[in-house]
């Protein structure tokens, strides 16, 4: 390799370290619990990521037009210092010109001079921190024209000079400071809630907390030991404060453990020491838990779980303390307990990883952030689109020409809800993303990933996040709720006169059975079903999804990953190694798939799939196009069920009346003349329709639910034969229905006759 080259793979590989840590960077910075978090526990973060012996932010203080930061001194001690925004400093000159400066020397008057005549370095403070100033490089923090503060880093190391990669990252830095730091000022909130009770009670002044959080973010310990030790409040009155704010009481860890022994054991300690929670006692079939958070109910309810408790109790306990408990009867490993220690290792470049932001329902309620309007907003959104039965929510920014919408897809339709102003869209988007672990500072192109949300009722819904940019700058957000963890009873799913021919045919040794239709139509929910009607002991099913949406006790399920390799294909090819009795792949999406699913089939596998395709008689064609052996594919198929949802009509609200000669005709062209009369519904004055109305239900919509439509072909020997000469879609449509096969337009007929649905619904959802 040439020296070339070798530099190129070293600039390449910088640069990828830089990118992974920067990206976690940002996420904990819009997750620090106030601006002074940000100024003063994520240095140490900033000096590895930048490479730098030093780095200082300042924040504006308006009212005094000056700015304003905490610098470590000998001791481990904090000063604040405040600097005049003016040109006779470094820092004042960046916050009045709003201007990048590189120095490299600020003891050289004459390169001070060269940038403005009054420019001047102040040594004071190299005297004060013991450490020699020779490079700065600082850029202001800049949000909307506002002037949020100013960024400095202090002596790259190595002896190296800041060059213009520094330069541009340090001002893609401060973007992201300045878009934090106006979320912080817009929620006005400097004392998190946990801590306002302290402040009520007349225990802590709120200079003094606002310090005391300092010193604990500076120092790396909880702020309840720092208000112990250095503010002398005693523990008693402490405990029962911040229980208060949780209405429950405190508990004392450190003076009583109870029977916390028998439930801390090697197999429960990283459940316990994740969420900082300990189980007391159980008694009389409740458990009485110490936590941390009393308000993290999604700990809490893990924990439950786990334990199989069935009623628990739940009373506050400092962080310490229950670290304590725990590691006094599963001691940690002795890595851990030098990082416990505050012993900290520079990280090496390869195997450096920051720390991850956890995810919304893991954060304490201390936690600052939460508490802004940007995160209050995001979980009600979540939250209404869980009680309205929605099945996404979409987030459609205009820019600065209008405000954002948001979107709500309940029953397969859409509509407006709210407006959220053009000004906040940009911070509701990088909560989300950092709920989704998403890359905040990457808008130039598409992310996707998942959320975990624990709702106020305590239920856990699962979210899959896509982020697309779109034009003029913008970024839309779609989020997907992911239907009920558990498949519906087949019994449910479909009418009976649909069950009586689909049962014989899923339960046939070997063969393959396909479900089709387009995006949104519910397949995976009826293959769910499917499985969990034939999942017994005797039979071993495997499972390939994108993503795992449904899981079932029994099924062994697999989440492919096409980007690493592990496609349809590669999944079916690994288990075939592995005895299946049952297959099930969640979609024939190339050719290789389907040459797989039909070879499968035919060495004494069943498999499911899925298909986009428009009805079942097209699904046959379909695949012979592909490319599939039409004797291999005749042997292997068992059947084709296509399918849509119609949404079906408020029962609260739905208003009777009665059809016109006209109208009944209409449905009785559509249904077929020759296939109607077995339906024996005559028309007459008394025959009784329903349509929709709107009540609050509904929304006013008129619909309330959805059902499903179901066209269940049979592979009978004359399809078969079909097959093999390749005979068009209508022909085998035909034999498919003199086999007993009810179209999709039939089955919705049905259920106008039923009372569920109305002509509207069934005409647009059957393309007519």
């Amino acid at each position: 390799m040439t020296a070339s080259a070798t530099t190129s793979a070293e600039q390449t590989a910088s640069q990828r370290v830089y990118d992974e840590r920067f990206k976690k960077l940002v996420n904990e910075i819009h997750s620090a619990s106030s601006p002074n978090a940000i100024m003063v526990g994520l240095r140490n973060k900033i000096l590895n990521i930048y490479n730098v012996e030093m780095a200082t932010i300042f924040l504006i203080d308006a009212k005094h037009n000056k700015l304003v930061s905490w610098v470590l001194l000998p001791g481990d001690s904090l000063s604040k210092i405040r600097m005049d925004i003016n040109r006779s400093s470094i820092t004042g000159f960046v916050a009045e010109t709003r201007q990048t400066l590189n120095i490299m020397n600020v003891y050289d008057t004459d390169e001070l001079h060269g940038i403005d005549p009054s420019l001047a370095f102040d040594s004071s403070w190299d005297q004060k921190t013991g450490h020699k100033t020779r490079q700065v490089l600082a850029t202001p923090v800049v949000h909307n024209a506002n002037l949020m503060g100013v960024i400095e880093l202090i002596n790259k190391r190595n002896s190296a000079d800041f060059n213009p990669t520094d330069e541009s990252r340090l001002k893609e830095l401060a973007d992201t400071l300045a878009i934090a730091l106006f979320n912080h000022y817009k929620s006005g909130k400097k004392i998190p809630m946990r801590y306002e009770e302290l402040v009520n009670r007349e225990i802590i002044s709120p200079q003094e907390m606002e310090r005391a959080m300092v010193i604990a973010t500076q120092q790396e310990k909880e702020v309840e030991t720092v208000l112990m030790e250095n503010y002398m409040i005693p523990k008693a009155d402490l405990g029962d404060a911040l229980a208060f704010v949780y209405k429950t009481g405190f508990v004392d860890l450190a003076a009583e453990r109870f029977s916390a022994d028998s439930f801390v054991t090697p197999n429960t300690v990283e459940l316990l020491r994740k969420h900082l929670i300990v189980p007391l006692e159980k008694k009389r079939g409740e458990m009485v838990l110490a936590a941390k958070n009393p308000a993290n109910q999604s700990g809490i309810m893990e924990v439950k779980n786990f334990f199989k408790a069935p009623r628990i109790s739940v009373m506050l306990a400092f962080g310490d303390d229950i670290r304590e408990l725990i590691n006094s009867i599963v001691p940690p490993p002795a890595e851990d307990i030098t990082a416990m220690n505050g012993a900290e290792e520079v990280p090496d470049e390869e195997n450096y990883i920051p720390e991850i932001y956890q995810k919304i329902e893991d954060q304490p309620a201390d936690v600052e952030v939460d508490n802004t309007p940007a995160v209050q907003l995001v979980n009600k959104m979540i939250e209404d689109a869980v009680k309205a039965g929605a099945s996404d929510i979409h987030i459609e920014p205009y820019g600065t020409r209008q405000d954002a919408e948001v979107r709500f897809r309940v029953d397969g339709s859409c509509s407006n809800i709210l407006n959220i102003p053009r000004a906040n869209v940009k911070s509701i988007i990088a909560r989300i993303k950092v709920l989704a672990d998403l890359d905040i500072s990457e808008r130039r192109k598409p992310q996707d990933g998942k959320i975990k949300f624990t709702t106020m009722s305590a239920d856990i819904v699962e979210l899959r996040v896509a982020t697309l940019p779109t034009a003029d700058g913008n970024e839309d957000v779609v989020l997907r709720i992911l239907a009920d963890s558990k498949p519906i009873p087949l019994y449910k799913l479909a009418p009976e006169r649909i069950l009586n021919r689909l049962i014989p045919c899923i339960t046939k040794p070997y063969g393959m059975f396909l479900v089709v239709g387009p995006t949104g139509s519910g397949k995976t929910t009826t293959l769910h079903s499917v499985l969990n009607y034939i999942n017994t002991p005797e039979k071993k099913i495997w499972t390939a999804e994108d993503p795992v949406e449904i899981t079932q006790y029994r099924l062994r399920q697999v989440q492919v990953k096409p980007h690493i390799g592990y496609t349809f294909a590669a999944a079916m090819r690994a288990f075939l190694r592995a005895d299946p009795d049952i297959i099930m792949i969640g979609e024939m999406r190339d050719q290789e798939t389907a040459k797989m699913a039909i070879e499968a089939s035919l060495t004494g596998h069943v498999v499911f799939s899925t298909l986009h395709t428009n009805s079942a008689a097209e699904t046959i064609v379909r695949l012979i196009e592909m490319g599939m052996d039409p004797f291999n594919f005749s042997d292997s198929l068992l059947g084709v069920l296509a399918q849509r949802l119609v949404r079906t009509l408020c029962e609260e609200c739905k208003e009777p009346y009665n059809p016109t000669q006209k109208e009944y005709d209409n449905l009785v062209h559509h249904y077929g003349v020759m296939f109607f009369e077995h339906l024996n519904i005559p028309y007459s004055k008394d025959l009784t329709l329903f349509r929709a109305r709107g009540c609050e239900n509904c929304n006013d919509s008129g619909y309330k639910g959805r059902q499903g439509l179901f066209e269940l072909l049979m592979a009978n020997k004359k399809i078969k034969s079909l097959i093999i000469e390749k005979a068009p879609a209508e022909d085998i449509k035909i034999e498919a229905i003199d086999d007993g096969m009810t179209v999709l337009l039939q089955e919705g007929i049905h259920l106008i006759f039923a009372g569920k649905t109305d002509v509207k619904q069934v005409m647009s959802t059957c393309m007519i």
